[in-house]
């Protein structure tokens, strides 16, 4: 491998402040209307003040998941008390995942890399990794910056994990991400994408897409691409997941819509008590109602 290449897939052309990692060309970054949403979003997601308020006898000081709850669906499948070298978060966030792996399923790591474009989410990170002390024995890496090239070695990483993020990129950039992640996984590892691509079929994608069609000045583009879960299957397959892992799952998460509960920041009534008692009783029915899909290796020990 080149130089340059080296450079390309290494930290080395990153500068380190206040704990978090940013590229050379950061304030060209910072002009772009991407990393501009999401700087605005990451001030407020989840509450992102409830760390820096709360007085040292908060309930929260004692249950991290005051934060934002504990996220569910294919975490609930994660093993106990495992250990790997290597861990990459793709879209990190304030470290919501890792607090409940961590904490809960008592994964450990030596070196934990985490990747987002939003600084003020990242610099919330660091202040849940002061308060809650999870991966306890990691060399930890944060990382502001879009996920296009990921500035790791081929063949570094044990575990892969995101959550509820890829819906957020654009398809020819998360093709690109697939295509990074098969690099730097290490051969017979492990990923975890959870919840992290929205379902093409969903009544509720559906209404909002013909919604987001007539309003062409104003759609949301923070919301992209829907795939079914044969897309999700070719977009990994020809990134090369199979070759890194090749027993993996792609399945309907078990959040249910016909209605959206929300639009134009209006609650719709009744949707989500309606799409709450939703109990599709065959896979077809469930793949077709289902909110999203997830991506995970079958075998996760």
């Amino acid at each position: 491998m080149s130089a340059a290449a080296n450079a390309q897939y290494s930290l080395n052309n990153f500068e380190l402040r206040d704990g978090i990692y940013f590229p050379s060309d950061y304030a060209q970054l910072n002009e772009t209307k991407h990393k501009q949403t999401w700087d605005r979003i990451g001030k407020t997601y989840y509450g992102s003040q409830k760390i820096e308020k709360v007085t040292e006898a908060s309930p929260i000081k004692q249950d991290y998941t005051l934060l934002g709850g504990r996220p569910g669906g294919t975490w609930d499948k994660f093993p106990q008390n495992k250990s790997v070298d290597s861990i990459l978060e793709l879209g990190c966030g304030y470290g919501r995942a890792p607090l409940h792996l961590s904490i809960d399923k008592n994964l450990r790591c030596q070196k934990y890399y985490g990747i987002d474009i939003s600084e003020p989410l990242l610099r919330r990170l660091v202040k849940v990794k002061q308060e809650y002390n999870f991966f306890p024995d990691a060399e930890f890496n944060l990382i502001c910056n879009s996920a296009e090239i990921l500035p790791l070695a081929d063949n570094s990483i044990d575990l892969v994990i995101s959550n509820c993020v890829f819906m957020h990129i654009p398809d020819a950039q998360l093709r690109n991400l697939m295509a990074e992640i098969a690099r730097v996984l290490k051969p017979g590892g492990i990923f975890v994408f959870n919840h992290s691509f929205h379902n093409k079929d969903c009544p509720s994608h559906l209404v909002h897409n013909f919604i987001r069609n007539i309003n062409v000045f104003s759609k949301n583009p923070v919301y992209l691409k829907q795939y079914s879960a044969a897309e999700i299957d070719e977009m990994l397959a020809t990134a090369g997941m199979k070759a890194k892992c090749p027993q993996y799952t792609v399945e309907p998460t078990k959040e249910y819509a016909i209605f959206p509960e929300i639009i134009k920041a209006i609650p719709v009534p009744f949707a989500k008590s309606i799409n709450r008692s939703l109990k599709p009783s065959s896979d077809a029915e469930r793949a077709k109602l289902a909110y999203g899909f997830s991506a995970y290796s079958t075998h996760l020990e």
